[in-house]
């Protein structure tokens, strides 16, 4: 087997499922016997890079388009000898394609695990996307669209994999891992447990335990002193970030939560709930399974708090209920999700892309139409921000 050599660029290094997904692959593919280094800005993540034996590179900013940053990728790519470089959501992927694939024999290959893809992405370049529905949405490409659901350590997380209980808990646990900002309505969905939770609590003993914080972490705090000055006990508890969250789901009887971190509750063989935005939430079921194939763990539109509730009272009353889709969930994972699997898959696209021939008449078509849709994105953005173009 060939030895690759690659460059892996998330956007950033906070806690958050792209991120975790982009170095824990990396790690896997080192122990395969690649060559691999993380191209990314320093963060809370950089802890895990230097854990699974991975070199970090600091960049500029990923999060924005900077000329900085493509210079730097561009001097790493030559020096380091890439074959590949693999950049996750839109502008390291947008920059990458940009500065090498018009310049140097570097390939490049594109994730994006948000819920849409950019029309600006150029359609030469392999991408990797979340979803079933965004699989079928990209068709229209001139390079493979590959699917690869977010994959999850199944080794590493399992109750045989932690040490004993560490967290503090009151009653019945449910339990949130997500990062707290206002992005797809993730503040809003945690505000609405909340006040599902506590609706719940006048008859029985629950405790919600949140891991997380970011910008919109004021207005959870607020909520959570009211519910627990309510009921004159922490009903609602909050951890902050955790840079191994794994105890908290592991001593939870249920989980909430959207993509990695409703896959990581599964692998700890626990009840899910899957939070969306607009008031999304819905009880993961053998028979709700195939949605969630088609649109990722995550949905769009419902009854908020009091959808939730409902879902929740089922789970809370019903214990063999609990401990069934418990076993079936951690089954799933480890037959579809598992990062053993997604490994060799993505190995697998870094040989086709390496051994594909792209003629120069489609790369420069494709990279002047991505220059003017990216164009046209940023005066878009401007107009709606309300700055005259």
């Amino acid at each position: 087997m060939k030895r690759i050599r690659v460059i892996v660029c998330p956007h950033e290094l906070v806690m958050g499922g792209s991120q975790i997904n982009a170095i824990e692959l990396a790690g896997k593919l080192k122990q395969r016997g690649h060559d691999v280094v993380v191209f990314a800005p320093p963060g809370q993540l950089s802890g895990r890079v230097a854990e699974l034996g991975l070199e970090l590179v600091a960049s500029p900013d990923g999060t924005r388009m900077s000329w900085g940053w493509m210079r730097e990728l561009g001097r790493l790519a030559k020096d380091w000898k890439a074959d590949i470089v693999h950049t996750y959501e839109w502008a390291p992927s947008l920059g990458a394609a940009w500065r090498l694939l018009p310049f140097t024999g570097t390939r490049v290959v594109m994730t994006v695990l948000s819920m849409d893809v950019p029309d600006f992405l150029p359609k030469h370049v392999p991408l990797i996307v979340g979803t079933k529905a965004l699989h079928h949405q990209s068709g229209r490409r001139s390079a493979p669209v590959h699917l690869m659901e977010p994959p999850i350590d199944t080794e590493q997380n399992s109750h045989g994999a932690l040490p004993s209980s560490q967290i503090k808990h009151d009653g019945l646990v449910i339990s949130m891992v997500c990062r707290i900002t206002d992005e797809l309505d993730k503040a809003e969905g945690i505000l609405q447990a909340i006040y599902a939770v506590a609706g719940l609590s006048r008859d029985r003993r629950l405790q919600l335990i949140i891991a997380g914080d970011g910008e919109a972490m004021q207005k959870i705090r607020v909520a959570t002193r009211e519910v627990n000055e309510q009921f004159d006990r922490e009903v609602v508890r909050l951890v902050g970030t955790l840079f191994d969250p794994r105890a908290v789901y592991d001593q939870s009887d249920i989980s909430l939560g959207m993509g990695s971190s409703a896959l990581k509750a599964l692998s700890f063989a626990k009840p899910l709930i899957v939070q969306g935005s607009g008031g999304y939430w819905k009880t993961l079921t053998p028979e709700t399974l195939t949605e969630f194939e088609w649109q990722g763990f995550y949905g769009q539109g419902g009854g908020g708090a009091e959808a939730l509730a409902t879902c929740l009272a089922r789970l809370c009353d019903d214990a063999p209920l609990r401990e069934r889709l418990g076993i079936w969930g951690r089954s799933l994972v480890e037959e579809k999700y598992s990062l053993r699997n997604a490994t060799v898959s993505l190995e697998r696209i870094y040989f086709q892309t390496l051994a594909a021939n792209t003629r120069r008449g489609v790369g420069s078509a494709c990279m002047t139409r991505s220059a003017y849709d990216f164009g046209k994105f940023l005066l878009a953005k401007r107009i709606r921000s309300g700055v005259s173009p």
